[in-house]
Order: C-alpha cells, then sequence, then structure tokens
C-alpha cells in the first residue's frame, strides 16, 4: 500500500469515528466521545514523482518538507493532535545556463541538464557575417551581426561597391549613385496560353536564378511558379505551387538567402484560407506540405508575406468577425508557425483589406486601405515581433478620394508608403515616410509626375536607401493603355530622374512586381494584355552609373 493511500485511509477512519459520535450522542449514551478535530489538508507533495516536471533534471523540482511543519501520527491517545507533515514542490537548485551573453542563445536540456549555446543570430547567406539580432541593426554593439544584408552572400562590411542591386560595402546604400534604365527590347511571356487570364504573384532572385509566381485560369484559378534565367528564360517547366484541385492566387514570394517563402490563398474547404511553404534554391517545393496559416469562419485573402532576418511575417485580410479586418501570423524560418493568429487592428466601422508588409531586424509595418464604398484611407502602423502595436495608427488622407492599395517598404530608418489616387488633385501615385514610431517625416506628396487627364497607379517600391526606384503603371502615352514607367525620387520623395516609359505594347501594362537580380538588374514580372488575353510577362531595368 502506497504512503498517500495509508494517509489517506487514517484520515478516512477519524471521519467515521466522529460520525459514531455524533450518532451515539443522539441516542443518550453514557459516555460521550470525544470529537477529534477536523482532518488536516493533504500535502501537495508526498514523493518527489507528485511533483509535475520531477523528471526535468533542467527544473529539479522536488517534494520538500516545510520547516517547522509539525508531525506526528494517528494513534497515541486522545490526547495527541492528528497533524501531517507540510510539503509542497520546489525547484531545488535549478540549472543556469545563463552566460551573459546576448549574442548566444541559452538552452538546458531537461533530459540531463547539460547547458547548449547557440548563436543568437545567423549566416543565411554562408558569407562569413551574421545578420543583426531582431530589434537591432546591423553593426550595433548589440547587434551580433554586422551583415546588413544577410539574403545576399555580396553584401558585407568592407566589400567593394558594384552595381549589382546590393549594399555591398553595407554604407546604407544600394548603387551608389546609379539609376536604372530599360535594357530589354521585348518582354518575355512567362505565363503559358492556357492559363489565361493571369496575373503576376511575386518574384526573388536567389543569386543563381529568378522564381517567379503568378495566378493562372484554366478550368479555375492556379498559382504556378516559374525559374528563370536572368534574361527571363525559362530554366525547367513551370511547377504547380498549390496541392489541392481548388481555386488558389497570390503568391508573394521573400528569398532568405538559402531558401524561399511563399503564400497564398486557397479554398480547398469552402472558403478561401491563408497557406505557407518553403521553396528550394531552384524554387522547387521543399518536401514538406504547406502549412495553413489561417482557419477562421469567411474568406481570408490578399496576404503579404515579409522577412525580418529570422522569421516570416504574413499578413492578410479576413473577415471572420463580420467585416474584413487585418490578420497576421509569424513563421520560422524553418517554415513553421511562431504566433497564433493576430487580430493587427481592432474592428471599426469600416473594414481594412489589402494589406501590404515591410519587415527588417528593426521591426516590421503595415499599410492598408480602410472604407468602404464611399470613404477610402490609407492607414499604417508598426508592430514588434510578436505582433503588438509600437505606433499609433497613422491616417494619410482624408478619406474623400479614390486613395486604393497602398505598398510598404523598409528604407535604411524609415518606412516608404505609396498608393494611388484617381480622383485626387493633381491624381497619381502618392507617398509619404514615416518613422518607426509613426511620426511623419514626409507628408504625402505626388511622385508620378502624372499629365493632367492621365492616370497612374499600381505602384511597387524598391529601397536603395538614400534613394527609392518607384514602379507605376501609367495611361499618359494616349490611346495605347497603361504601360509601366519607372522613375527615381530621393529617401525623403524629392524626384531624381524623371519617369522613364519601360513597357512599348498595346494594351495594358499593369501590375508590376520587382527583384533586384545580377549584374544591378532590376527583374520585373507583370500583367500584360499585348496578345489580347491576360499574361504574365518578365522584363528588365540595367543599373546605370552616375558621376
Amino acid at each position: 500500500m502506497s504512503v498517500k493511500m495509508s494517509v489517506r485511509r487514517a484520515i478516512g477512519s477519524v471521519g467515521v469515528l466522529a460520525g459514531l459520535a455524533i450518532l451515539f450522542g443522539a441516542c443518550g449514551a453514557r459516555d460521550e466521545i470525544p470529537v477529534p478535530p477536523p482532518p488536516p489538508p493533504l500535502p501537495d507533495c508526498l514523493v518527489d514523482a507528485d511533483c509535475e516536471g520531477f523528471d526535468d533534471l533542467c527544473r529539479n523540482v522536488r517534494c520538500v518538507v516545510e520547516e517547522d511543519a509539525g508531525g506526528g501520527g494517528f494513534g497515541g491517545g486522545d490526547e495527541q493532535a492528528l497533524t501531517l507533515p507540510s510539503a509542497s514542490c520546489r525547484e531545488v537548485n535549478p540549472v543556469d545556463c545563463d552566460d551573459g551573453d546576448i549574442c548566444t542563445i541559452d538552452t538546458c536540456a531537461p533530459v540531463d541538464g547539460s547547458c547548449s549555446y547557440a548563436p543568437a543570430t545567423l549566416d543565411s547567406d554562408g558569407d562569413g557575417f551574421n545578420g543583426p539580432r531582431e530589434g537591432t541593426v546591423a553593426g550595433d554593439p548589440d547587434s551580433c551581426g554586422d551583415d546588413c544584408d544577410d539574403t545576399n552572400e555580396d553584401a558585407f562590411p568592407g566589400n567593394p561597391e558594384v552595381c549589382d542591386g546590393a549594399d555591398n560595402d553595407c554604407n546604407g546604400v544600394i548603387d551608389d549613385n546609379a539609376t536604372f534604365v530599360p535594357i530589354d527590347g521585348d518582354a518575355v511571356q512567362i505565363s503559358e496560353n492556357d492559363q489565361t487570364p493571369a496575373g503576376a504573384g511575386g518574384i526573388a532572385w536567389s543569386g543563381t536564378s529568378y522564381v517567379a509566381t503568378y495566378t493562372g485560369t484554366s478550368a479555375g484559378f492556379d498559382i504556378w511558379r516559374s525559374q528563370l534565367a536572368p534574361d527571363g528564360q525559362k530554366l525547367q517547366p513551370d511547377e504547380l505551387l498549390k496541392v489541392s484541385n481548388s481555386d488558389g492566387f497570390g503568391g508573394p514570394l521573400i528569398w532568405t538567402g538559402d531558401r524561399y517563402g511563399v503564400a497564398w490563398q486557397e479554398r480547398r474547404d469552402g472558403d478561401y484560407e491563408v497557406y505557407f511553404r518553403l521553396l528550394n534554391e531552384s524554387g522547387s517545393t521543399v518536401e514538406v506540405p504547406p502549412v495553413q496559416l489561417s482557419d477562421a469562419f469567411g474568406f481570408s485573402i490578399n496576404v503579404d508575406l515579409g522577412w525580418t532576418g529570422t522569421r516570416f511575417v504574413a499578413v492578410w485580410q479576413d473577415e471572420r468577425n463580420g467585416q474584413f479586418n487585418l490578420f497576421g501570423r509569424t513563421i520560422s524560418v524553418e517554415g513553421v508557425p511562431i504566433s497564433n493568429e493576430v487580430q493587427l487592428v481592432p474592428d471599426s466601422n469600416f473594414p481594412d483589406e489589402a494589406p501590404a508588409v515591410a519587415a527588417s531586424s528593426d521591426g516590421i509595418g503595415v499599410a492598408w486601405g480602410h472604407g468602404d464604398a464611399q470613404a477610402h484611407f490609407i492607414q499604417f502602423q508598426t508592430f514588434d515581433f510578436d505582433l503588438n502595436p509600437v505606433s499609433p495608427v497613422v491616417t494619410f488622407n482624408d478619406g474623400l478620394t479614390d486613395a486604393v492599395y497602398p505598398t510598404v517598404v523598409w528604407n535604411d530608418g524609415n518606412y516608404i508608403v505609396a498608393w494611388f489616387d484617381r480622383s485626387a488633385s493633381p491624381a497619381g501615385v502618392y507617398a509619404s515616410v514615416v518613422d518607426p514610431a509613426g511620426n511623419t517625416v514626409v507628408a504625402p506628396t505626388a511622385i508620378s509626375s502624372t499629365p493632367n487627364g492621365s492616370f497612374s497607379r499600381y505602384p511597387t517600391l524598391k529601397a536603395l536607401g538614400d534613394r527609392v526606384l518607384v514602379l507605376f503603371s501609367d495611361d499618359r502615352d494616349g490611346n495605347q493603355g497603361y504601360e509601366l514607367y519607372g522613375r527615381m525620387v530621393s529617401d525623403l520623395l524629392v524626384p531624381l530622374t524623371e519617369p522613364t516609359r519601360i513597357t512599348q505594347a498595346s494594351g495594358d501594362s499593369i501590375n508590376p512586381r520587382a527583384a533586384f537580380g545580377p549584374d544591378g538588374n532590376v527583374g520585373i514580372l507583370f500583367r500584360d494584355d499585348r496578345l489580347g488575353a491576360q499574361h504574365v510577362f518578365f522584363t528588365r531595368l540595367g543599373c546605370l552609373v552616375g558621376n
């Protein structure tokens, strides 16, 4: 019989005696049986195994008898008080693995109590320099890493600066004194002829090839990935990205230095939910199932993806609460969700839609559209790495014009948010500069120089530190539809070049997606109607170094 059971039986016997005393006293018994005191509470534990975590050799939880707790048995006469030793579970000399170094992740193995010390930062691109800790800037004393771009092996302190789309020497500027001009006489068709209408998803450069994603339509909506040479020619047959026979679209793509992350929305369970998976260097799917990021009533759509240097950040619009709001989730470099689904902004009278995210080792910024058919606001907020708000919500406009579809980039200490507005005066692409605390550095400014009577829309930004490459669609050429244009503006949105036309075909060229590629090129994926049906095409800009 166990010790604990013996104690409980003894206490039970005392309880029976007390009951007999009450019974015989009621019948007029000659000698009253004294009523013993009530049984004391059982101790928290009797042996170590009663304690949760006793087998964790890091915590070393033990059943400890309290000092001056008393003692005694259950027999020995009426004069002996019934007492039990008081014992509780406590950590006894837990293992302390803290080495006092913020540049290590200190862990203890529960099986044997041994300590291990892993680097707190990664060298994802294999150039011998670690990226910074989250919440720090590369090179700062507490950053534990001085690689300003740990997704590119050609960017590290002391490397000579060349025109290649990278901050080679980590001075905060990409391709110093360079601008970007069209170099392709014609664009390359990417989507297949039997996949129309088609739309651009995402594009990124691994160091050896581009990988692009696009949505194509046959019996339903499919998501495809293409591996492309520097000039846009396909290196292998396109691969279907999603795994179910259901509608899916999206495809924002991030290169981390040794793998891609990609997100999309898919209707495999009756409504759209958000999914994520890893791709290898060639864009082929890693042999793990896609991870479902959202799981709620209603549609979860318009997903965007960012990378902090150590984790992915996915944001999307979600109608689980009755109208669209913004949700987000963080994912590890191994493709495993870190956080739960987080609602980013409170419910309000207006829906929140079309989020865009920019992430860095400094934090996370999200821009989105807020409003309904009558009111169109562009809003922005910063978050920490657990998706808790850092700044207040910033509203850039009065809601009275057609301001829609923002995009956002992190640019050497500030966020730049851009959107298009066809009813503002002047109409065109607008942008604003905001710091991580939500303070406006540059008020909303028209940056597309759109002529009167024309419209500019669908902006994309590529941050260069001291300046920004702006890509957008514009119909200023007359009756040819929308064409792609590009221009350079400073980090404070001062124009540095005039808008330059990039595409030259009839029909609309819209929705550009851009990535820095080899030799300073900028690869651009976009939707184009030059063949009548909507296809996805690829073109390039080349790096031109000025004085």
